[in-house]
């Protein structure tokens, strides 16, 4: 009568121990937006793929990420990392469980030669014995315990697939500016030419005694700039390339691209999605959410060294004189417990622990709203960067193309003698200027656009976090 007493009380608890566990707290209505402020038309519930550099329409930047995310160190740890970390969830799960040991001894054995011939041999008399050990602690806590490595290896692989998400969108940021580099050279290159030609025509023009020599020297210093930088520009693309090589765990000697401009680079649309949707694709929140879940974790765990420490022993012994014997007739003998130990004076301890995993759980929950205001206000800036931006390039487009016009002009009109060379000079470096200008904000744009990429969660979601 008292086993099953005793066996039903701590069925009881255990399930009341489960009861106990906690909600983390909920985000209020006003942290989660119905729909973006930047967003053009209705909502969309399209979401990018997990594979979203594809639509940029590129071979080389998909095959360049396919081989950083085969080659790239970090990734490896990262996976790594995700194995270990789901060992130890299976050790919490595990720990779910009643721990079994099962031994198997006997006596020893003797055996004596002696140097006059006589022999001897004997046992202690000890018999074969099989033993079997049952122990089951810390009921009550069990539950709580692997909500909260369940939330910590939840934290662990969303961490990952952020750190992931980011390595694949620098890794495309990367390869834009390298093809941007290359861009510039062959700007570079035209200024260079530009300045040689207007050279030629100052130092003709000084030696038929129309110009004067200080002209010569004003564009002989442009010609050695323009020079100057495109010499910087080449030293930046062979930088460029080895950090792209890093990022293919590859040496830069063994490594290049082949496509040589931006031109090549469709600019993507976009789809936002539904913002409350965002909480479960972005990993970085998925990893503050459980973080919350943790710290909420802590405090039941707090909170139940209140409760008794209730722990399960059994044993179990067969024994006899024989191998045989102790599988046909063994003598068993089989002891079971339970104990029951309740702390009454800790001068505080309980107290003090249960406050510090409150504040904890209060500040996680302030990460995790901080988290996710900032996404959704990171994914409404971007949206309307990505609208100012094609704004301002188009009307970088125009501006090049007016100041390559001004810069032909103003070259023939010198050339002729009716402009003044300080014009000429003005129009030359605003069309270099311009140029670069063009370029940048081409190279915003696209960048943009990986961010933008990126804050949505590039396609990750929740379900993919797998604990087996």
């Amino acid at each position: 009568m008292r086993k099953r007493y005793l066996a039903s009380a701590v069925m009881m608890l255990t399930l009341s121990s489960c009861a106990l566990q906690s909600n983390a707290p909920v985000l209020p209505e006003t942290d989660i937006p119905a729909g973006y402020s930047r967003q053009n038309g209705a909502v969309d519930i399209a979401w990018p793929q997990t594979d979203w550099w594809q639509s940029f329409n590129s071979s080389e930047l998909s095959n360049l990420i396919t081989q950083v995310q085969a080659g790239n160190l970090s990734l490896a740890n990262n996976e790594r990392n995700l194995r270990a970390a789901q060992l130890t969830l299976r050790d919490a799960g595990f720990d779910l469980l009643p721990r079994l040991s099962v031994t198997l001894g006997t006596g020893i054995n003797y055996q004596e030669s002696r140097v006059d011939g006589v022999s001897n041999s004997g046992s202690n008399g000890q018999p074969f014995e099989l033993g079997a050990t049952v122990n089951y602690t810390n009921l009550l806590s069990k539950p709580a315990v692997y909500t909260q490595s369940l939330a910590s290896y939840e934290s662990r692989a969303a961490a990952i697939a952020d750190a992931s998400l980011n390595t694949l969108g620098t890794s495309a940021s990367t390869y834009f500016q390298l093809l941007l580099i290359r861009d510039k050279i062959v700007a570079a290159e035209q200024n260079v030419a530009n300045a040689q030609s207007i050279s030629n025509i100052v130092n003709a023009r000084v030696e038929a005694g129309v110009a004067v020599p200080l002209e010569a020297l004003q564009q002989q210093i442009a010609l050695e700039r323009e020079r100057a930088n495109l010499r910087s520009l080449e030293q930046s693309e062979f930088s460029a390339r080895a950090s792209l090589a890093l990022l293919t765990g590859q040496l830069v000697q063994n490594f290049d691209v082949t496509q040589r401009t931006l031109e090549s680079i469709s600019m993507p649309t976009i789809d936002a999605g539904i913002p409350s949707v965002l909480l479960q694709r972005r990993p970085d929140l998925v990893q503050a959410e459980a973080e919350l879940r943790s710290a909420t974790a802590g405090v039941d765990i707090s909170r139940l060294d209140y409760f008794p420490n209730i722990s399960l022993t059994g044993n179990a012994s067969a024994s006899s004189s024989s191998l045989s014997q102790l599988v046909s007739s063994p003598d068993i003998l089989i002891n079971a417990g339970a104990s029951v130990v309740q702390t009454l004076i800790d001068t505080g301890q309980r107290s003090r622990n249960l406050e510090r995993s409150r504040l904890t759980m209060e500040n996680a929950f302030a990460n995790y709203r901080q988290a996710v205001l900032n996404a959704f206000n990171e994914v409404d800036v971007l949206l309307g960067a990505l609208q100012l931006q094609q704004e301002q390039l188009e009307v970088a487009r125009r501006n090049l193309e007016a100041a390559e016009e001004a810069f032909r002009i103003a070259q023939v009109r010198y050339e002729e003698g009716v402009q003044d060379f300080q014009t000429v000079l003005t129009s030359q470096n605003t069309l270099y200027s311009t140029r670069n200008a063009w370029l940048d904000s081409r190279l915003a744009q696209l960048n943009t656009a990986v961010s933008l990429y990126v804050a949505l969660g590039g396609g990750w979601q929740a379900s993919d976090i797998d604990p087996q």
